[in-house]
Order: C-alpha cells, then sequence, then structure tokens
C-alpha cells in the first residue's frame, strides 16, 4: 500500500517537467526542396555575389561588339577591298561583316542582365523545362537573315565586273558567317551570362543534394 504514492509522485514530477527545447537553427542556409519552391531570394554569400554580377549589364562587353561591328563595317565599306583583283580578298568583307553583326547580335543579349536580386527563379518540381537553345537558334537565324543586308548597304551598287554566282556567294557567305557569328558568344560568353549559369547549376546540385525523387505505385 505504501508504494503506490512513490510511483504517483514519479509520474506527477514527469508530468510537471518543462519540455524540452528544440535545436538551434543551423548557420548556414539549409538547401533543400523543402524551402526552395517558396524562396525567392539569393541562397548564401555565394548566390547574393553571382546574382549581383549577373544583374547589371556587361558593358565592356558591350562595347566590345560595337567596336567589333564598327572595325567590319569599316573595313568593308573600302572600296579597294570590293574592287580588288583577287576574289579572296573581296570576299573578306562580307565574311567580316557576316561575323561582327552576328556576335552582336547574339552576344548583346548575353551581356544583358540575367538575374533580379529580388527574384531568383527556381526549377519545376518536374524538372528542367527551360532551354536556352531555342533563343540562340532564333537569335542565330536572326543574324543570319539580316547580315546581308546590313553587308549589301555597305557595298551599295555593286561592281559591275562582278559575276552572278560572286553576287551570290557574298549573300550567302554573309548569311553563313552571320549565323556562326551568333554562336560565338556562347564560347566567349560575357559575365552576366556566366554568372547566370552557375547561379543555376548551384541551384540545381543543391536542390539534387535534397534528395527529391520521383516514383510511382501500382496496386494489383
Amino acid at each position: 500500500m505504501g508504494a503506490r504514492p512513490r510511483w504517483g509522485a514519479r509520474f506527477a514530477a514527469a508530468l510537471d517537467a518543462p519540455p524540452a527545447l528544440p535545436p538551434p537553427p543551423p548557420a548556414s542556409y539549409a538547401y533543400g526542396p523543402a524551402n526552395a519552391p517558396g524562396d525567392i531570394y539569393p541562397r548564401g554569400d555565394r548566390e547574393k555575389e553571382l546574382c549581383d554580377q549577373s544583374s547589371q549589364p556587361d558593358w565592356l562587353y558591350l562595347s566590345g561588339l560595337l567596336a567589333l561591328n564598327a572595325g567590319a563595317i569599316t573595313y568593308g565599306s573600302f572600296s579597294a577591298i570590293q574592287d580588288s583583283s583577287s576574289v579572296g580578298v573581296r570576299y573578306t568583307a562580307p565574311a567580316f561583316v557576316g561575323l561582327a553583326w552576328g556576335a552582336g547580335v547574339g552576344g548583346g543579349w548575353l551581356a544583358l542582365a540575367h538575374c533580379d536580386p529580388h527574384f531568383v527563379g527556381e526549377l519545376p518540381r518536374e524538372g528542367d523545362v527551360r532551354a536556352n537553345w531555342p533563343v540562340a537558334l532564333s537569335l542565330a537565324l536572326l543574324a543570319g537573315a539580316t547580315a546581308p543586308m546590313i553587308n549589301g548597304i555597305l557595298v551599295g551598287n555593286q561592281p559591275q565586273d562582278w559575276t552572278t554566282p560572286e553576287r551570290t556567294a557574298h549573300v550567302l557567305t554573309a548569311s553563313l558567317l552571320g549565323f556562326i557569328g551568333a554562336l560565338l558568344p556562347y564560347v566567349l560568353p560575357p559575365r552576366t551570362w556566366t554568372a547566370a549559369r552557375e547561379l543555376e547549376h548551384l541551384r540545381v546540385g543543391a536542390d539534387a543534394q535534397g534528395g527529391v525523387s520521383v516514383g510511382w505505385q501500382a496496386a494489383f
């Protein structure tokens, strides 16, 4: 009979004890899919640094493209190049103009701002549904279609001694080099595009470490 009060007192003491405190929050940002959907700001110092680099146009890169086009246009407008006795020298004008014009069209877009410090894009749960190649291909086709026009403006009235195949080749050369030139900035990209791509890869890697998985079940 005397043991019951002792057990009752022990249970009462356990019930009256204060609950355990939750663990302190981690010092650094915790990457993972649990907080990714509603997280629109840069995560951590590295993402903030990359977003700052990509939030302003790369004016130095744009200035270089402008200087390249100015030099190509000046070269293509020389009458000494157009009236040269060498066919290869005459073809250098549409080649340079097309290449510079294409680089300006494709690289000009890459050098623009690609990040907003107040809203950083997040990949959807179903995966990376955004692709960069449609924009790159569209700009390359635009550059290839407009480069012969730019070269034609520079040449003006084509010399009378040019044959019809050569006139056609000038158009095709400017168009082809314009298409290729629009893709060259992806090989030597501006800092805005490089930072934006690194930020995207950083977020993809962080979300992958969070353990996102897709599966299916079937009942028989």
